[in-house]
């Protein structure tokens, strides 16, 4: 009896030990699925929040960018605007002054002319005198006439010079007072020299000096004909005639 006792005994510890050890195994099982769910949502949760800060990151990026571009773009064209402005305007001024120098000049050239100063055009006794109310008389028409210029004495050949600087106007035959070259000086002026010989030594359209040679004395003045060889010398001034000797210096 004692001995069967013994094994009942030991039977019923045996699976006392067996029924601790499965729970200790179970609840070791419960415990390391548990522990294992733990870190598995852990890690999805890292996973999660590492992803969360790269998109994050990834934002911050681009935004950063974007703002570095947009400020970089803003620069650029304000940097543009300001260059295309101060180069505008810089042109502008120049032009402005430019059209102000140019102005300048031109109120220059306009203000300040040359002062003409005529001379006779050659020696010799003036033989007829400037007559534009007062009558002369005219031993060729066998009359009493007006006489709008001077005659000055002279042998036949002798140089004729320009009385001042001026532009050849015209050279061509006068069916009054012959041979006759007629010279522009400017601001209105212009000087006649009449009953020439020869007018060979210009061109019209010829720039003169002062003193340059222009013709030769002779007698072509069909008007003046029976008068000795001499100068018939006019001045115009705005299309009018005036006496010569008035405007010699």
């Amino acid at each position: 009896m004692s001995g069967k006792r013994y094994y009942v005994e030991n039977d019923n510890k045996l699976k006392i030990i067996a029924y601790i050890s499965a729970i200790v195994l179970l609840i070791t099982a419960i415990a390391l699925v548990f522990v294992l769910s733990l870190y598995q949502s852990k890690t999805e949760a890292d996973k999660k929040i590492a992803s969360q800060n790269n998109v994050e990151q990834e934002i911050v990026t681009q935004t950063e960018s974007t703002d570095d571009k947009t400020i970089n773009d803003v620069e650029n064209i304000t940097s543009n605007y300001e260059n295309t402005t101060n180069v505008d305007t810089s042109n502008e001024i120049k032009q402005e002054v430019k059209q102000a120098s140019k102005k300048e000049k031109k109120e220059e050239k306009k203000d300040v002319k040359k002062e003409l100063k005529f001379e006779a055009p050659l020696e010799g006794e003036i033989v007829k005198d400037y007559a534009d109310t007062n009558l002369v008389y005219s031993d060729t028409l066998k009359e009493w006439v007006t006489h709008f210029g001077i005659d000055i004495e002279a042998e036949e050949g002798s140089a004729v010079s320009a009385s001042e600087d001026g532009v050849v106007k015209s050279i061509k035959e006068d069916p009054r007072y012959g041979l006759t070259v007629t010279i522009d000086h400017g601001q209105g002026f212009e000087t006649v020299y009449s009953n020439l010989l020869s007018a060979e030594f210009v061109a019209e359209k010829d720039t003169v000096k002062k003193g340059q040679t222009i013709g030769t004395v002779g007698s072509s003045a069909p008007f003046e004909i029976v008068d000795s060889s001499h100068l018939h010398f006019e001045m115009f001034l705005n299309n009018s005639n005036v006496n010569p000797t008035t405007y010699w210096k």
